[in-house]
């Protein structure tokens, strides 16, 4: 016996995925993202308004630019609550850096550098226990660590350099716990 998906009502795929906790767009869902810049005088990196980077839907993907002029790059951060087990996975194109922010605004990170690429990649960022990873098109990568403190709460991000661009063809969040 086959079951097709239109014959679930809306409202239960709406419930299911509600139940799930799981977060999942098509490319991009403002609500679910913030900004932040750097702010030299505080030392830290502070929330902005996402109206600093300049998006552009075309085709089911989001292109997101830096418009921030504010410092060499600016974050896109995805401000889910880490505290526990998750999976993140995101497929993108372009970028600078992606991987984990200091929730507070410490200038401390956890990444793998991007690179340039016309072709979309799929990460998945996660963290199961004490283990924390980043996989690139389904292979774990090595992480740059800057003064990133494991123990304190963090963020997933992606930085973007000032005037360029990433996009975002769909992303998923995962809880466990």
């Amino acid at each position: 016996m086959k079951t097709k998906f239109r014959s679930i009502p809306k409202v239960a795929i709406v419930a299911l995925t509600l139940l799930s906790g799981m977060v999942q767009g098509s490319g991009f869902d403002e609500e679910e993202w913030s900004v932040r810049c750097w702010n030299s005088e505080a030392k830290r990196w502070e929330d902005r308004a996402l109206e600093v980077m300049t998006l552009r839907e075309h085709e089911g993907v989001t292109e997101v630019t830096n418009s921030s002029g504010v410092h060499r790059h600016a974050h896109l951060v995805f401000p889910a609550d880490l505290s526990g087990d998750f999976t993140f996975t995101i497929e993108l194109r372009g970028g600078y850096e992606l991987g984990f922010l200091n929730r507070e605004g410490k200038d401390e990170m956890l990444y793998l550098e991007l690179g340039e690429g016309n072709d979309f990649e799929t990460f998945t960022l996660s963290r199961k226990g004490s283990r924390i990873s980043i996989e690139r098109n389904g292979r774990v990568v090595p992480l740059v660590h800057f003064r990133f403190d494991y123990g304190e709460d963090f963020l997933i991000t992606l930085a973007i350099k000032d005037g360029e661009a990433a996009a975002i063809r769909s992303y998923t969040f995962h809880p466990r716990g």
